[in-house]
This record gives C-alpha cells, structure tokens and sequence, in this order.
C-alpha cells in the first residue's frame, strides 16, 4: 500500500513541470520568425552596447540578459539600430 502511495505522489510531482528557474543566455532562442508552438507572450524587451566599441553581438547578449529577467526562452528579433548598437524584440515562454 505504502508503495503504490509513494508511486502515486512521485508520478504526480514529476507530472508538474516548469521552465528553469534561472535560465543561462544559452537557453534563449532569437529569431526573426514568429515563435510556434504555445507559447506566452512577455513584451517588449531590449539590448544595447555598453561601450562606443560595442558590437551588435553585444546588444544581443544584453537583449538575452533582459530576456532572462523576464522568463523568456524565445526572442523574436524586430528591430535594430543603425549602428547596430541597440535591438528589440519581443519576448516568449514557450513550451
């Protein structure tokens, strides 16, 4: 009895599932295409250089950083800057 007690609880929480609690940059999908799929739509997010030097790469990086702060796993890319200083994009969980 106690077994099929334990067997129940342990199916039902591992049934539970949610997106990492601290997600790294690497996790984070930028595209220009609309995600698919069900996805949850978090707003607006952006990314600029730190620097004059600063690349378009480096706004990326920023904008997944803003993206991390949010929840978001996926990017849909919808701006750039002209020097490619800064982007924007809108964020998604999608599962």
């Amino acid at each position: 009895m106690k077994l099929s007690i334990f067997f129940i609880l342990f199916c039902a929480l591992t049934a539970c599932s949610s997106h990492p609690v601290l997600p790294t940059k690497k996790d984070i999908t930028v595209s220009r295409e609309m995600p698919k799929g069900k996805c949850q739509d978090l707003g607006m997010i952006e990314g600029r250089t730190k620097s004059v030097n600063g690349t378009t790469e480096d706004a990326l990086e920023d904008m997944k950083a803003d993206a991390i702060r949010k929840g978001a796993n996926y990017v849909k890319m919808e701006t750039m800057g002209a020097l490619g200083t800064s982007v924007r994009g809108q964020a998604y969980f999608c599962e």
